[in-house]
């Protein structure tokens, strides 16, 4: 790793580091909520240690060895979504994840930079006559094989990193309409079945696909209304790591911002947002700068995160339906954090040293 990538980017590895710090001594303080929690800070301590290691060894591979090699990345990822889909466990209602051990494995999460990247150089490569099949193919396949999981809320993250790439250079505006047509008609159309015509959804889409919309809808508040129960009785201290706190089934993960306040307060949490804003406007600065394929990563992953942050936290608030959207680096997961280690590789690598695909 070159001196000069570690010392311009010191603010960059400081901010990410406290973030993976809190992450672990977040899910520390959940043990003592309940057993459910109990022993999974050692997992994510060690989750952790592998992503920074990961990382690390990532920023000695130049990104052109990536960035040709990634069509092959790209097939293997998706023979691995196919894969969970037959041979998978079903966790949260999802078939989402392979279970080695006592080890799990989302595959829809290791394959974001995979996607990312295949479907930036993709859309910069020499128009053809399949150039828009190829396109549509490539963008959408991964998307119906995670939504049939079903997990729609990192189904519609591919969604918004793909719109970060195609904004990476002016296209044909009916394209990009065309695609949010697209999505408000399949949205629309389920709800309208989910709420009037409930046994023809049932045999569509799996019945767990329910729960996930009735989520979508606000009609399952529990955890909602406990999270802003425990963040309204934090106050400026928290509740402290050892002491009992509201329980949130899923604090740990999708309410791992809740969590935060209620072990340490209203002032942390505001450190935090303040955090992602440097981090994000740091993506977002070198995206404008950047042209090309690294203009395509930068403002997918910029799209990517700000819509993770912004809906985690405004769930955590009760300002928007509860989607199963986890915090980056922050909230308790393996898969996560692995593949936003491979993510900031890239950027780094990209701002640092202005590795392009040739």
């Amino acid at each position: 790793m070159k001196t000069k990538t570690i010392s311009k980017n010191i603010p960059i590895f400081a901010s990410v580091l406290v973030l993976l710090v809190l992450g672990c001594i977040n899910t520390y303080g959940a043990s003592f909520t309940s057993e459910v929690f109990s022993n999974l800070y050692i997992k994510q301590i060690i989750s952790t240690v592998l992503a920074v290691l990961i990382f690390l060894v990532l920023l000695r591979v130049n990104n052109n060895f990536i960035f040709k090699n990634s069509s092959i990345f790209y097939i293997i990822g998706i023979f691995f979504l196919i894969g969970v889909l037959m041979f998978g466990v079903k966790l949260n209602g999802a078939m989402s994840w392979f279970k080695i051990g006592g080890i799990s494995i989302q595959p829809s999460e290791l394959f974001k930079p995979i996607y990312l990247t295949y479907l930036s150089i993709l859309f910069w490569s020499n128009k053809t006559k399949l150039y828009y099949l190829k396109l549509a193919l490539v963008t959408l396949i991964p998307i119906i094989l995670i939504f049939i999981e079903p997990d729609s809320g990192v189904a519609f993250m591919y969604l918004i990193m793909a719109l970060g790439v195609f904004l990476g250079k002016k296209i044909d505006k009916r394209i990009i309409i065309g695609m949010l047509i697209t999505i408000v008609l399949i949205l629309s159309l389920c709800i309208f079945l989910y709420k009037y015509k409930k046994n023809t959804l049932l045999s569509i889409v799996p019945t767990s696909f329910h729960y996930r919309i009735n989520r979508l809808l606000k009609e399952d508040e529990y955890q909602a209304t406990n999270a802003i129960i425990g963040i309204g009785s934090s106050g400026l201290k928290g509740h402290g790591l050892k002491d009992v706190k509201v329980y949130v089934p899923e604090m740990i993960s999708d309410f791992a911002f809740a969590l935060l306040i209620m072990n340490f307060g209203y002032p942390v949490g505001i450190i935090i947002v303040l955090i992602y804003t440097y981090i994000l406007f740091f993506i977002y600065k070198k995206s404008i700068i950047y042209k090309g394929i690294n203009s395509s990563i930068l403002k997918g992953t910029f799209f990517l995160m700000i819509f993770q942050c912004v809906e985690h936290i405004f769930m955590n608030l009760g300002i928007t339906p509860i989607t199963g959207i986890t915090l980056p680096f922050l909230s308790y997961g393996g898969s996560s954090l692995l593949s936003y280690s491979v993510l900031l590789s890239l950027i780094i690598k990209i701002t640092t040293n202005n590795s392009s695909y040739n």
